[in-house]
């Protein structure tokens, strides 16, 4: 085979379309051709009498045609450049014609033809080269100097298999037939001589390959490459949706909650659970073990897996006869779960409950909201219960609201087990407790004890505060209670509480007279359109950051609250309130504390001057939304707050792509990296490293996906990316909460749509109803696997306990037969998932052999 590679620069030499019979068969898809045709600017064509092969900046795409039947193979380089430069190289004498019709203004003459196509640049200092030799199609990669060959990762589409032969070669099965690309060949040319380099491929995934390239220079920065540890459906015959999750302190069990409309159906006179894989009752001694009703949410649940997520450790409804829902979940030192939510049950299980005499509130064991104009009548209020650590009874469980409608979107618990609570409340009497008299800014005599969307006149928005309670542990009283916004639309949703029992709390407003105190006012460099970098003046204490007097405009809002001197919020302060957004619409979801006081928020922005002081981040800014402003365009963002007597911004930071990116769970590990979850539509989602393996990939796999970013925030003013990441299947994924554990492993929870969603060391492997739960556990840094000999009959067998679903990808296996030599070689095959193990099986032919695993 002949090669042409520019002087040190490494070669992979590859055979794409090599075809071969299997057994069954004796097919022949013919030759491809030596020329490509120029299809367009962007693409070329290479055809034959039954196959066509099309090159495009990012891949290829081959089809073939066999007794009528026609296969097609897409191939597709894993995070590439679309727009990489396309161009054919070394053109032939021979021109084509098209001269098909009748109209000649549809002929099509002297289309060029080359004998090669060079796509420059597909990532960094990678280019591919198409080319014929003799009767197959080949390609070479040319990497340039430090830059590292295994970033390279190809999927391919429209195979049934893939694996690699015990020669090395690449097998695509489709059907009875297989495509087969020998093994690659790589070197380097030093000086006139070329050096072959050991290596072979290695599959990530079912549909995904790469490279696993011999020694190599190693002294380049440290890449952290998330994992997948396991994935997991949770869902019954209907549908369901997890909110939130937790992780306890001991990092042992994993709390997911949310809503479900799945009920207990008799099978054969059999009762089947909707959340059983088996067809008994998942769990026993449940508090709830039936659905009660609910036509529009269902039923609230909880459940506990064990760390492995494969062991249900207790399931309980929780719920009556209407509809309910939990949105935010909590844990205290011995894993009794805290949840809020919102219920429209008048037999919402209540046991423990606050005691009565709030006034207009006769006790807090019956509902009293009902929805106000324009939303019919609907009656909801919020409720805060306690579940014991088994599942199996209620601390307490209480209603909290007034004569409207009020709901809790989020929860914290300090560690003497008072809970603290955030939401929404349309109701002028809701229960108040030792609540806030401060003033508005700029205004006299306006207490936030009483409700202030009563001066609003809009008749357009449904107007209504934020709330902030605590509930004493036991549940056996109110503590604090109070109403939080202005004269339009405010709502709290989400709470954290630090370990000196410090509160925070952000959300969303619409209110211009929201109030305000010790907030943002300073001045930062932020990214704006076209990639300029321009200083922006920032104040917190005006919604949209001006004068803005559009009632439809909404600002994200964060606050601290200081507890007494006897802990609590009993007899608080407001240590700082600010408005955090640009000139458009800003949403506030999440909120984390670390250990000195720092808190972080994420959410979705409109802005185009969003806060945005870190331009060296993934992807740039906002720019994706310039022109538009619209709610479709939106960015994630994630900002931190430093601690002090005054709110003001460390960094901010925002990141999408093209289309919608929400960040709505935020989680924090004790090195203070911050883990965000949320949903993109974006197909240009900024994703890292770029070489995703496995199930976290760099690609949107269909519609809204997932996403997961970490970035590593110790540096009190700049924070680094450790990893940002799609995880979906083809339908509409999202998600919504996150919980990491000490070691900074993130657990992700939300709703799955899709039929293919990643499920590895799974509970529940396929879904089971419209729409179900998932959860999912990622490495941060994968454990060191331990690597077993053994034999049976004459076979030496080698094999290592899995840590993730990408371990194949992770580490090569590698032989020597003289420890002393550094000549390793690379075992090329594939492992084979064997009774838990990834397992070789050698015939030895030398007696004395060593084996060690190689980390990628």
């Amino acid at each position: 085979m002949k090669h042409r590679a520019q002087k040190n620069l490494a070669v992979l030499a590859l055979g794409l379309a090599a075809l071969a019979a299997s057994a069954q068969t004796t097919a022949n898809f013919g030759s491809v051709p030596l020329y490509f045709e120029a299809a367009s600017p962007a693409s070329f064509l290479a055809r034959g009498g039954d196959s066509q092969f099309s090159v495009s900046p990012d891949g290829a795409r081959l089809v073939l045609q066999k007794s009528g039947v026609t296969r097609t193979v897409q191939m597709q380089f894993t995070g590439a450049n679309p727009q990489a430069r396309i161009q054919g190289d070394t053109e032939l004498p021979g021109k084509i014609n098209y001269l098909t019709g009748s109209d000649p203004a549809q002929w099509r003459s002297g289309i060029p033809t080359f004998a090669k196509v060079r796509v420059a640049e597909i990532y960094p200092g990678v280019s591919v080269i198409y080319y014929g030799n003799e009767r197959q199609l080949e390609y070479d990669f040319t990497v340039a100097p430090g830059k590292n060959p295994e970033t390279i990762a190809i999927r391919f589409d429209g195979a049934d298999k893939i694996s690699v032969s015990p020669q090395g070669e690449l097998v695509l099965n489709l059907g009875n037939d297989e495509i087969r690309q020998p093994k690659p060949l790589i070197y380097q040319t030093v000086g006139d001589a070329r050096k072959e380099i050991g290596g072979g491929y290695k599959v990530l995934d079912a549909h995904t390959v790469a490279f696993a390239v011999g020694k190599y220079d190693h002294a380049l920065p440290l890449v952290i490459d998330p994992v997948l540890s396991y994935s997991t459906y949770f869902g019954g015959t209907l549908g369901e949706t997890a909110w939130a999750v937790a992780v306890d302190t001991n990092d042992n069990s994993i709390y997911i909650a949310g809503q479900t409309f799945s009920k207990l159906h008799l099978t054969n006179g059999v009762v089947v659970s909707p959340f059983s894989t088996n067809g008994s009752f998942s769990t026993t001694n449940a508090y709830q073990t039936n659905f009660a009703g609910g036509t529009l949410t269902g039923d609230a649940f909880v459940a506990k897996f064990d760390n492995s997520g494969t062991n249900l450790i207790y399931l309980t409804y929780l719920g009556g006869g209407a509809d309910d829902g939990i949105l935010s979940i909590a844990l205290d030192g011995d894993g009794d779960a805290y949840v809020t939510g919102f219920t429209d049950s008048t037999n919402f299980p209540v046991t423990n409950s606050i005691p009565g005499g709030v006034p207009g509130i006769p006790n807090s064991t019956n509902i009293s909201g009902t929805f106000g104009k324009g939303f019919g009548s609907y009656p909801v209020d919020a409720f805060v219960a306690e579940l014991n650590t088994n599942g199996s009874g209620l601390v307490y469980s209480t209603y909290l609201g007034g004569s409207a409608a009020d709901a809790g979107y989020g929860i914290a618990v300090d560690a003497q087990r008072n809970a603290y609570v955030t939401g929404f409340t349309a109701s002028t009497n809701f229960p108040t407790a030792n609540a806030l008299a401060f003033h508005l800014i700029g205004q006299t005599n306006t207490a936030l004890t009483t409700l202030n969307y009563l001066a609003c006149t809009n008749s357009v928005y449904f107007n209504q505060n934020a709330f902030v309670a605590e509930i004493a542990a036991g549940g056996t009283n109110l503590l604090f209670s109070t109403y939080f916004g202005g004269n339009n639309f405010d709502e709290g949703r989400s709470i954290a509480v630090d370990s000196l029992n410090n509160v925070y709390v952000t959300g969303w407003t619409a209110s211009t007279n929201f109030p305000t105190i010790n907030f943002i006012s300073q001045t930062f460099i932020t990214q704006i359109a076209t990639n300029r970098v321009a200083t922006n003046s920032y104040s917190g204490n005006l919604l949209n950051s001006s004068t803005n007097k559009f009632n439809s405009a909404y600002d994200a809002f964060v606050a601290k609250l200081a507890p007494s001197v006897s802990g609590g919020l009993v007899s608080t302060s407001l240590v700082y309130s600010t408005y955090l957004g640009g000139t458009n619409n800003d949403f506030a979801y999440g909120i984390a504390v670390d250990n000195t006081g720092a808190a972080y928020v994420t959410g979705s922005t409109v802005s185009t001057n969003f806060p945005n002081t870190l331009t060296n981040i993934i992807g740039s800014g906002l720019t994706n939304n310039i022109g538009t402003s619209s709610p479709a365009t939106t960015n994630a963002f994630l900002t931190k707050i430093t601690n002090g007597t005054s709110a003001a911004i460390a960094y901010s930071v925002t990141f999408g792509g093209r289309w919608s990116d929400t960040g709505y769970g935020i989680a924090i590990d004790p090195a203070t990296n911050v883990f965000i979850v949320g949903t993109t539509g974006s197909t240009n989602f900024p994703c890292f490293p770029t070489n995703g393996t496995g199930s976290l990939r760099v690609t949107n796999s269909g519609g809204n996906d997932v996403f997961v970013t970490a970035f590593n925030a110790a540096n009190p003013t700049n924070c680094t990316l450790l990893y940002s990441t799609y995880l979906g299947g083809k339908g509409n994924d999202y998600g919504y909460g996150i919980a990491v554990d000490a070691l900074g492993n993130a657990y992700v929870v939300g709703q799955t749509v899709s039929t293919n969603f990643p499920a590895f060391n799974a509970y529940q492997t396929k879904r089971n109803g419209t729409n179900d739960t998932f959860l999912a556990k990622i490495f941060l840094t994968p454990p060191p696997p331990s690597l077993v000999a053994g034999s049976s009959s004459t076979n030496l067998i080698v094999s290592w306990l899995p840590i993730g679903q990408e371990t194949p990808a992770l580490f090569a296996l590698e032989s020597n037969t003289n420890l002393i030599s550094t000549n390793w070689t690379t075992i090329t095959n594939v492992p084979v998932l064997t009774n838990g193990n990834y397992t070789f099986i050698f015939d030895p032919t030398n007696p004395a052999e060593f084996f060690r695993l190689r980390s990628f």
